[in-house]
């Protein structure tokens, strides 16, 4: 063993540390508890959009609150983007040291897919010649998501330790067999 001592991971450590590792279990609890606040994220940028009479209808961009309860409620929206982001990112990059991968994986994964989708729709819009590209640039993004979702959500991480840590499965115990837990503290 290279000296790696497993510690039961906390909530804090859980969703905004970038050390350590974790297994599938945790990777997919966190998209349980996220993907539901991200709806009710979206569901609450369409009614607030929705209740501007006109503005949307038109084509034009959705304001900023100017009344002292819709500034809250922009803060507050803002405020739990952010720290679902952020503990996304978080748990997303202890996946990728689980897999014995660095941070920077997370670009491969999920930034350089959304930014050739953008590239490919742009593309899209003007000649023939464009939109074989553009079907290129978008089937070469499919595929970075398709393999970083089948690396993060599917594979077992490394046996054993790695430079990330011990193995999350073992607990640092390779006999045990099951994931370590999550302390309330």
């Amino acid at each position: 063993m290279s000296g790696f001592v497993y510690q039961q991971m906390n909530w804090r450590q859980y969703l905004f540390s970038f050390r350590g590792r974790i297994g599938r279990g945790r990777f997919w609890l966190y998209f349980a508890i996220a993907l539901p606040i991200y709806v009710l994220l979206a569901a609450a940028f369409w009614i607030y959009a929705l209740s501007i009479p006109g503005a949307y209808e038109n084509g034009g961009s959705t304001p900023f609150p100017s009344d002292p309860l819709g500034i809250l409620g922009a803060i507050v929206f803002f405020l739990v983007l952010g720290v679902t982001t952020f503990a996304g990112a978080a748990v997303t990059v202890k996946r990728l040291h689980d897999r014995n991968k660095a941070w920077w994986w997370l670009i491969a994964f999920i930034l350089l897919p959304d930014v050739l989708t953008i590239v490919a729709e742009a593309l899209a819009e003007s000649e023939v010649l464009n939109q074989v590209a553009a079907f290129v640039i978008e089937f070469a993004a499919l595929a970075l998501a398709t393999w970083g979702s089948i690396e993060l959500g599917l594979l077992r991480g490394t046996a054993g330790a790695n430079r990330f840590g011990a193995e999350p499965l073992s607990g640092g115990n390779p006999s045990s067999g099951k994931e370590g837990g999550i302390s309330p503290n």
